[in-house]
């Protein structure tokens, strides 16, 4: 077994010791044909944002909600499931990821940027707090 690693995402080969592509950031596989683990978590994340970027906003949310049940505590994931739910229009659900974010993280950015926005689009009289 070998311990050469790639970017599944731009190809790069990094040094062996790296665990993110300084290229890309994506989180590394080893090389292909190697046997490798389930993905974690922080590997769906960044293919989900991969895809989001892409315009795929249904596959993103795919890869968002395997890392939210991979690990239910990462805000990052929930934030970004946000994200996408908002891109497709499914703005209630896209609120009740973006409220999980901000349990789980209450100083997260992105995902109180995401949840005052999704009030305002829902026309709510609740205050964005």
């Amino acid at each position: 077994m070998t311990d050469t690693k790639f970017c599944k995402s731009c190809g790069t080969t990094p040094s062996s010791s790296a665990r993110f592509c300084r290229e890309c950031g994506a989180v590394l596989a080893e090389e292909p044909g190697v046997d490798q683990s389930a993905s974690t978590a922080k590997e769906q994340v960044n293919e989900g944002i991969a895809l989001y970027q892409q315009g795929d906003y249904q596959g993103a949310l795919g890869k968002f909600g395997k890392a939210t049940e991979a690990d239910p505590t990462l805000a990052a994931a929930w934030s970004d499931k946000g994200c996408a739910l908002g891109r497709l229009g499914e703005r209630d659900a896209a609120l009740e990821a973006f409220n999980k974010a901000l349990e789980i993280d209450p100083d997260n950015r992105e995902a109180r940027e995401g949840k005052d926005l999704c009030l305002r689009m829902l026309g709510s009289s609740k205050e964005a707090s």
